[in-house]
């Protein structure tokens, strides 16, 4: 081992005493976990004006409700009609018999 001090040396310290002298985080104030909460709190705030607004108005809220299932039914709906509509208006191969008016010309 070496014999210079260690107040010569004041960046040569054990790496594993540091770790236990230092605090450990709490769960409830590390950055991920505010935001959590706060995105938590906003949820339950938003949750609850919902509420309040479909006991006030429960015939508005169910005609909300229509108009949204409906939105969603469109959405997977509309792409497999657009696909259908496509295949009937496919090109079809040319008629080989020529079509014309008036019959034959002499």
């Amino acid at each position: 081992m070496s014999s210079i001090p260690n107040s010569a040396m004041p960046h040569a310290k054990v790496h594993h005493d540091e770790d236990e002298q230092q605090p450990k985080a709490d769960k409830n104030t590390t950055p991920a976990s505010d935001w959590v909460e706060d995105a938590t709190d906003a949820a339950k705030a938003g949750l609850a004006t919902a509420t309040d607004a479909v006991k006030t108005h429960p015939k508005t809220a169910i005609a909300v409700g229509a108009t949204v299932i409906a939105g969603i039914a469109a959405a997977f709906v509309a792409p497999a009609l657009l696909a259908k509509d496509a295949d009937k208006k496919a090109p079809t191969p040319a008629d080989p018999k020529p079509k014309g008016k008036g019959g034959k010309k002499a």
